[in-house]
């Protein structure tokens, strides 16, 4: 007996703001010096920035920075605060079963993917989130090897509120199971 199956093997999210994610060249005040980097937190009270260069955190006075960065950084802020406060969790779902049967064959489909749920431990309300995702799954498996598909999509949150989490569901992938009767043979 041959079984072949179609499995869901992983999900990616990308549905924090864009602005917080972006790498971008930073310029030291004076304008002598320059790095890449991603910004990454953003103290007011403190005055400080942290930004991601290559595999590690840099943390360092605002003051550092080109007035240019300085602008960039407090123009960011609200989507940066809203990028560190939100947590995502994944949840795998499966829907009904659905059988069909020949007399050497039974197919088994199941919908299937993944809850996203995405929490805001602030204070304060975060509005207008884009969630965009994409799962990657094995597709074609019964006729020799299998190819890794993708499936994307996205949902909106017009307000996620504060404390609160917003629990969404991906489109659903078809798992498909196979099994065929052994033939016979000499």
């Amino acid at each position: 007996m041959k079984q072949t199956f179609l499995l869901l093997i992983g999900c990616a999210l990308m549905g924090l703001p864009a602005m917080a994610l972006e790498k971008r060249i930073f310029t030291s005040a004076d304008g002598a010096k320059t790095f890449e980097g991603r910004l990454t937190d953003y103290d007011a009270r403190q005055a400080t920035v942290t930004v991601r260069k290559g595999m590690r955190n840099i943390r360092f006075k605002l003051s550092l920075l080109s007035k240019e960065d300085v602008a960039y950084v407090k123009e960011n802020a609200n989507a940066l605060a809203a990028a560190n406060a939100i947590r995502l969790d994944f949840d795998l779902w499966k829907g009904k079963a659905n059988t069909n049967r020949t007399a050497t064959e039974r197919t088994i489909t199941t919908p299937a993917g993944y809850e996203i749920e995405v929490r805001n431990w602030t204070k304060k309300n975060i509005e207008n989130i884009e969630v965009r995702y994409t799962v990657f799954h094995r597709k074609d498996a019964e006729n020799g090897p299998d190819s890794i598909a993708q499936s994307t999509g996205s949902f909106d949150i017009s307000t996620l509120f504060a404390g609160k989490d917003d629990v969404s569901r991906t489109e659903p992938i078809s798992l498909v199971r196979y099994t065929r009767k052994e033939s016979g043979g000499g």
